[in-house]
């Protein structure tokens, strides 16, 4: 990846501050100096250098655990890994469960936001069709049979997905009143 010394210095005072407001500042200053047009390039390609280090960090996974474990690099490159595409449905994933229930779901659930399985695109996008096919999604942390090792607990944070989905569903049919 190429970006001009002015678009580095302005990434590097974004990314080496840890306040919100001071990385919005260093945004600010950058599109004053530089114009909108830049501005706009420099969001584009930090997206773009954001996805390089996601993808070197899943492949520098990918190959520790072929090298450090008897995993088969065809099961290694499976491994669901977080992006940037899934950390942006997992927002979405997330507000689908009520602000009181939020603590309800696991700390690693893929309903709470932030955590791997939230912002793990793959992850993610099996929660949605599993949604819409109103299957069952299970917790991976809670119930998990002592033989098999797998889930046999619904998952809370799909549970309540579930029932916001079927709200929606319902006011995309009849409005939302209730009257079509």
């Amino acid at each position: 990846m190429e970006l001009s010394p002015q678009a580095r210095q302005a990434l590097k005072a974004v990314v080496f501050t840890e306040e919100r407001e001071a990385r919005v500042e260093a945004l600010l200053r950058f599109g004053a100096k530089a114009g909108a047009r830049p501005l706009l390039e420099l969001v584009v390609d930090l997206v773009a250098l954001a996805d390089e280090v996601i993808d070197n960090g899943r492949e520098h996974a990918v190959d520790l655990l072929i090298q450090e474990t008897d995993l088969h690099p065809y099961s290694a490159d499976k491994l669901n890994y977080p992006s940037l595409k899934g950390a942006l449905i997992g927002l979405e994933a997330a507000e689908r469960v009520p602000d009181h229930a939020r603590e309800r779901v696991c700390p690693g659930c893929a309903y709470r936001a932030g955590s791997v399985a939230n912002q793990c695109f793959t992850t993610q996008s099996d929660a949605d069709s599993v949604l819409e096919n109103g299957e069952a999604f299970l917790c991976h942390a809670r119930g998990i049979d002592d033989v098999s090792g797998e889930p046999t607990r619904p998952c809370i944070g799909h549970a309540y997905a579930a029932r916001q989905h079927a709200k929606d569903c319902m006011e995309d049919r009849h409005g939302p009143e209730g009257a079509a």
